[in-house]
C-alpha cells in the first residue's frame, strides 16, 4: 500500500508527508530500533565507502567523456523528482533491491513499518542525487591539481585500461585509417537522421532510439565506414545486449560505466538484463540503417545484422496479459468512475466526478475501441464525426506531432456504451468550449507523444487500487477488445481492421483493406464484456448529444 494512503493528513509529495507525519515517522524509526540521526548517519557512511571506490576507479579510468556527462546529468533528473514518483518509475522490484541492499550494507532491519521504509528510501534517492553530484565535482579535478588531496597512483593510459575490461571488442581486426574509405559510420546515420525526419517524419521517440542504439555499436566497435564493419563486429555487439542490464543509465551502479563495465556491474549485482524483444529491436535498428546505406552507395553493403536476430519465445500474447474480469470490475468500480476524493486523491472515495477528464474516458474508450493509448491521446474534437449517421472515431495521421503507429489510419464506430455514457455529449462540450483537441490536458512528452503522462498516470493507478500485474498495462485493453469480438464472431478480418493491424496472408495483398462502415458498426455493437456492469458509472445513460 502506498503511504499516500497511509498518512493521516494525506500530503501529496513524500518530503511533504514527512513533515505533515513527522511524529508518526520519527516514532515507527525509533521502534525500529534507531532514531532519524542515526539513519541519516548510516546512509551517509554507506555512500561514502562507495563514493570513494568510485572516485578511485575514475582516478584510473581518467575524465568522463562529454556523453558520459550529459548521461550523469540526465540521470541526476531522475533523483531530484519526488521521491514516490521517482521509485515509481524505477519500479518496486529495482526499490526493493535497493532497500535489501542498503540493509545488508548497513545492518539496518529489513522488517520496518511502511513508513520507515518510505523514509529509508527517501534517503537513499537523496544520497543517491548527492553521489553524483560529489562524482561530477571530483571530474572537475582532472582540469586543476588539487593541491588539498593526495595525487592518485600512476595508472597505465586509457587505451591500455580499456583493452583489460573490452577484450572482445580488442579482438576484432580494424584496418588503419589510411585503408578506409568512405563517410564514417555517425555520418552516414546523421544523413539517414535527416532525410527521415525531412521526409518520413520520424517522431522525437525513434530517433532517439536510432540514436542510443547506433551510438552503442559505435562506442563498442568504433566509427568507422559502415563498409568496413563484418559479421564479427555484429555478433560482438549481440552478444553485448545480451548481457547488458536494463536501465543501465539510470541505475546508480552503473551510470557512466562502458557497457562492458555496466554488464561486470550487472553481474555483481544480479540486475535484470534487456529483454530478447530489446535485443532484437536493438539489432533491428542497425539493420534498417545498413539496408538504406545498401541503396545509397555503390558498393554493396552485406546485411550482417540479419543473421544476428534471437529466437522470441516472448510472443505479443506472452507479453501484455487481457484485464481479467476482475481486474475489470476493480478498475470500473473504483473512485474514478463512483467518485472520489479530488484529483489528487482519485484513488479515494467522495463526491468528485471525473468525468470531464482524460482519466476518466481513457480506459474506458481502451474497453470499447481497442485503440492504443496514443491514438487515443492524441484526438482532436474534429475527429468525432458521423458519416451514414453513424458516430465514428477518425484514428487518422495530422499535425507533425500526431502519431499513429505504422502510419496507418481508420474508422472505428463508437460502440452504444460509449453512448451511453455521455462521451458525445463530452466531445461537444470540449467543442463548445473551443478546445481543438479532446483532451487538451495532456502536454506533448519528450518522445514526441501525448501518452507518455497518461502512461504513468493509468499504470499508478491500477497499481494502488490494487487491479495491477506484471504482464497488464493500457495495452491490456487492446487485448480485451479482440478476444471481446473473437467471442462474438466478429470476422478476423474486420477485426484487425477495427484494431488497425495489417491484414495477415492473402488478404493483406488483394483488395484495398476496407470495409462498409455499417458492417464495421455491426461488428462493433456485438461486442460484450459479459461480466463488467456500468450502470453503476457516473453519467451512465446520459443523453449522448
Amino acid at each position: 500500500m502506498s503511504l499516500r494512503t497511509r498518512c493521516p493528513k494525506e500530503a501529496g509529495t513524500l518530503a511533504r508527508r514527512l513533515a505533515v507525519c513527522g511524529n508518526t515517522i520519527t516514532k515507527h524509526i525509533e521502534q525500529s530500533g534507531m532514531n532519524y540521526g542515526e539513519l541519516r548517519t548510516k546512509v551517509h557512511g554507506h555512500f561514502k565507502r562507495v563514493l570513494e571506490r568510485a572516485k578511485a576507479r575514475r582516478d584510473e579510468l581518467g575524465p568522463y567523456t562529454e556523453h558520459e556527462k550529459e548521461r550523469m546529468l540526465d540521470t541526476l533528473q531522475y533523483y531530484e523528482m519526488d521521491n514516490e514518483d521517482y521509485w515509481d518509475l524505477m519500479g518496486k522490484e529495482y526499490a526493493t533491491r535497493e532497500y535489501k541492499n542498503f540493509c545488508n550494507a548497513t545492518d539496518v532491519a529489513q522488517t520496518q513499518p511502511i513508513e520507515t521504509k518510505w523514509a529509508i528510501l527517501d534517503e537513499i534517492r537523496k544520497a543517491q542525487a548527492s553521489f553524483y553530484k560529489a562524482l561530477l565535482e571530483h571530474d572537475k579535478t582532472f582540469e586543476n591539481y588539487d593541491f588539498s588531496t593526495k595525487p592518485s597512483a600512476a595508472v597505465s593510459s586509457p587505451e591500455c585500461a580499456q583493452a583489460s575490461f573490452s577484450s572482445t571488442s580488442a579482438t576484432i581486426s580494424k584496418r588503419p585509417p589510411q585503408a578506409l574509405s568512405g563517410p564514417p559510420l555517425s555520418v552516414l546515420f546523421a544523413e539517414r537522421k535527416a532525410e527521415a525526419e525531412r521526409i518520413v517524419g520520424w517522431s522525437a521517440k525513434l530517433s532517439n532510439d536510432y540514436q542510443a542504439w547506433i551510438g552503442l555499436f559505435i562506442e563498442l566497435q568504433g566509427d568507422r565506414p559502415i563498409l568496413d564493419y563484418k559479421k564479427a563486429d555484429a555478433r560482438d555487439f549481440k552478444n553485448v545486449l545480451l548481457e547488458l542490464p536494463s536501465n543501465r543509465n539510470k541505475l546508480p551502479q552503473t551510470i557512466g560505466l562502458s557497457p562492458r563495465e555496466a554488464i561486470q556491474a550487472a553481474k555483481d549485482h544480479e540486475f535484470p538484463t534487456l529483454s530478447v524483444s530489446t535485443v532484437n529491436k536493438a539489432l533491428g535498428r542497425l539493420q534498417g540503417i545498413w539496408k538504406w546505406a545498401d541503396k545509397q552507395l555503390d558498393e554493396e553493403v552485406a546485411d550482417i545484422f540479419g543473421p544476428m536476430k534471437v529466437d522470441d519465445n516472448n510472443k505479443a500474447r506472452n507479453q501484455h496479459d487481457p484485464f481479467n474480469k476482475e481486474q475489470l470490475q476493480t478498475i470500473f468500480n473504483s473512485p474514478l468512475y463512483t467518485g472520489c476524493k479530488s484529483k489528487r486523491f482519485r484513488t479515494l472515495p467522495g463526491d468528485t466526478n471525473l468525468s470531464d477528464t482524460s482519466w476518466y474516458w481513457l480506459p474506458l474508450l481502451g474497453l470499447w475501441t481497442g485503440a492504443r493509448l496514443n491514438e487515443l491521446c492524441q484526438l482532436s474534437v474534429e475527429d468525432i464525426d458521423q458519416e451514414e449517421g453513424i458516430p465514428l472515431i477518425r484514428v487518422q495521421e495530422g499535425d507533425e506531432d500526431q502519431r499513429v503507429k505504422f502510419g496507418k489510419s481508420r474508422l472505428v464506430p463508437i460502440h452504444p456504451e460509449l453512448v451511453q455514457l455521455g462521451f458525445l455529449r463530452f466531445v461537444k462540450t470540449q467543442r463548445q468550449a473551443g478546445h481543438e483537441r479532446i483532451f487538451p490536458e495532456l502536454k506533448l512528452g519528450a518522445t514526441g507523444y501525448y501518452s507518455d503522462q497518461a502512461s504513468k498516470d493509468f499504470n499508478r493507478y491500477i497499481d494502488r487500487i490494487g487491479a495491477k500485474t506484471v504482464k497488464t498495462s493500457f495495452h491490456s485493453f487492446r487485448h480485451n477488445f479482440k478476444d471481446a469480438c473473437r467471442h462474438a464472431g466478429v470476422q478476423p478480418d474486420i477485426n484487425d481492421i477495427l484494431l488497425g493491424h495489417a491484414l495477415p496472408g492473402m488478404a493483406g495483398r488483394y483488395g484495398d483493406g476496407s470495409v462498409p462502415l455499417p458492417l464495421l458498426r455491426e461488428a462493433i455493437c456485438k461486442i460484450r464484456y459479459k461480466e463488467l456492469r456500468l450502470e453503476h458509472v457516473k453519467g451512465y445513460r446520459e443523453a449522448g448529444g
